[in-house]
């Protein structure tokens, strides 16, 4: 019976005949215990190709399927694997200043030791996350560092090399917090609940885009990007793009840097005004190309966009001797290049693992931190997680989906995982959507992906050696892709267009997704305190309150429309 299933099937999908005789001489095999000989077929690679095709479970998929939409969100994920750690490292980690300061010698390479280590830790945890939402919750989900969060946890918990009020162990206390809190409400179904009452829709719609305005804000930046924008003294940001030569650093003029020059502290932020030069940087112009090429491969739908364009920026840049050359002669570019040649390295993780610090989890930046951590990994999670599933038509009629606990537990299981070896939190990725594309329907993708991050753990030496300008178009790209769902926003409604522009703009502009949060939810909450008693005392319509979306019929319209349609028919049908 189960090899007439295997007939069955192969005929209905329409399968190479070969595939079918392979099938039947199986079925005599099973029926004869005395014939040693029935199991061979035309070659043994049949076989094992029979094998993966396979049905693995009721939803109409196979192994080989499964591997291919794996090999596709891997490789559209994959960025992930160098600018998490790039992104991560900027909060300093356990490194300490010293005599040198935030930016000697020492400490740079006490930071880029620590970068190596993300590097791995990256690869380790989100090898953990794919294969407990893969065998748990039976999606083909991948996970990672939640791109958003990684810089909202560098730059404003912790602070650029660690000038936040938050500590670095401190911060890592809270994601674990927020990764146990957010799997009790996966676990107890209060999450769902919770988005609905607290969370306004135009807030909800907006989080994402603004999210994706900020790594946008990132990519264009230098510590991160391109350099293309940069500090300005009058406009607070302008044009850059000047070589590092002509950058003039910015400082913190405060009372003991007025007394005595020696002690301004310098930053990381510099602008190009004072010597010009603007826009003639070898390595902006370099990335910038890159960024295009990715584009354009995007728009082909090539999976492996993000990858061709980063490695190729990456792999001219580690030529020595040029203008573009990540491997400066100098003492830092000259560790890097000795790194880089080891190729496959194991790295410990001593700098970054169980470095939880509970005596800072106290005060109330902590406390922001920790809402803020647990808010938007609540919002990235559903949408992500609805969004996929409804690709597959696998949401039922309350918005629910099969197994749905267990997949927002798996993600908040690896954000605590994730929280002891110094990673921010883990959440589930939208690029697993061009798995689904391929045709993946199973947890077995989300398992074949954590193959291959197992496998990137060996490669730090390469991946920790992949420079800003390679990786900042991605960053504005994957930005922009994280805007689609402004679609979504009521805009002829002021009150949700204002919510949801407030929420987007003050986010990347104040560089800080907590803010930009407070800005969204405190407009709306202002609104609907007024809307209210209006309504309630006087029956005045609350304009908060929308009626669904009724598209008007319009018979010339759909007339226009069906026209080609019907005449392409006809034309068909007459030839």
């Amino acid at each position: 019976m189960m090899m007439q299933k295997i007939d069955d099937y192969f005929e209905l999908t329409g399968k190479k005949v070969k595939m079918i005789t392979c099938a039947s001489t199986i079925s005599s095999f099973v029926s004869s215990s005395n014939n040693k000989n029935a199991f061979s077929c035309s070659t043994n690679t049949n076989f094992v190709y029979l094998l993966l095709l396979l049905p693995t479970t009721a939803r109409g998929t196979n192994v080989l399927t499964e591997f291919k939409g794996a090999v596709a969100t891997f490789l559209t994920m994959a960025y992930i694997l160098a600018v998490n750690p790039r992104i991560l490292s900027d909060s300093g980690g356990t490194c300490e200043y010293g005599d040198g300061g935030p930016f000697s010698p020492e400490y740079e390479l006490c930071l880029e030791e620590t970068k190596r280590q993300m590097v791995v830790a990256t690869a380790l945890t989100s090898m953990v996350a794919c294969l407990i939402m893969g065998l748990w919750a039976n999606l083909p989900i991948a996970l990672s560092c939640g791109m958003g969060m990684n810089a909202f946890f560098t730059y404003n918990v912790v602070g650029f090399r660690g000038f936040g009020n938050v500590s670095y162990g401190a911060a890592l206390s809270a994601v674990l917090i927020e990764g146990i809190v957010f799997f009790i409400l996966a676990v107890t179904g209060a999450r769902y609940w919770i988005i609905k009452t607290f969370i306004p829709e135009p807030v909800r719609l907006a989080v994402p885009a603004a999210i994706g305005a900020f790594l946008a804000h990132l990519g264009l930046q230098t510590a991160e990007g391109l350099g293309i924008v940069v500090g300005d003294i009058a406009t607070a940001v302008t044009l850059g793009g000047c070589s590092p030569e002509r950058r003039i650093p910015l400082v913190a003029y405060d009372a003991a840097c007025q007394a005595n020059s020696a002690d301004c502290l310098a930053s990381d932020n510099y602008t190009c005004d004072s010597l010009g030069g603007q826009m003639e940087s070898p390595t902006a112009w370099l990335g910038i190309f890159g960024g295009l090429l990715m584009v354009i491969l995007l728009a082909y739908k090539i999976n492996s966009s993000f990858i061709i364009g980063i490695g190729f920026v990456t792999i001219i840049s580690w030529f020595r001797g040029t203008a573009v050359t990540y491997f400066a002669d100098d003492d830092l570019g000259n560790a890097r290049f000795d790194y880089f040649k080891e190729v496959v390295s194991i790295e410990s993780l001593d700098k970054i693992a169980g470095k939880w610090d509970f005596s800072g989890a106290t005060g109330s930046d902590y406390a922001v931190a920790l809402i803020t951590l647990l808010y938007v990994d609540f919002l990235d999670t559903s949408g992500t997680l609805l969004a996929i599933v409804s690709a597959m038509d696998l949401v039922d009629e309350n918005g629910d989906f099969p197994k749905s606990r267990a997949a927002f537990s798996s993600d908040a299981l690896a954000t605590i995982f994730g929280s002891f070896f110094g990673m921010s939190p883990i959440t589930s990725y939208i690029e697993s959507a061009a798995g689904v594309e391929v045709g993946s329907r199973t947890g077995l993708t989300a398992v074949f992906v954590a193959f291959f991050f197992f496998l990137s753990i060996f490669f730090a030496p390469i991946l920790s050696s992949i420079p800003a300008w390679a990786t900042g178009g991605s960053l504005i790209i994957v930005g922009a892709l994280m805007c689609r769902s402004l679609a979504k926003v009521r805009w002829e409604n002021p009150t949700h267009a204002v919510t949801a522009f407030v929420t987007v703009i003050v986010m990347p502009l104040t560089y800080s997704i907590a803010y930009g949060l407070i800005a969204g939810i405190g407009t709306w909450m202002v609104v609907r305190a007024v809307a209210f008693p209006l309504n309630y005392f006087f029956g005045i319509p609350d304009p908060t309150v929308l009626d669904p979306i009724v598209k008007a019929e319009d018979p010339k319209e759909e007339k226009f429309e069906e026209e080609p349609a019907e005449k392409a028919f006809n034309d068909d049908e007459a030839a």
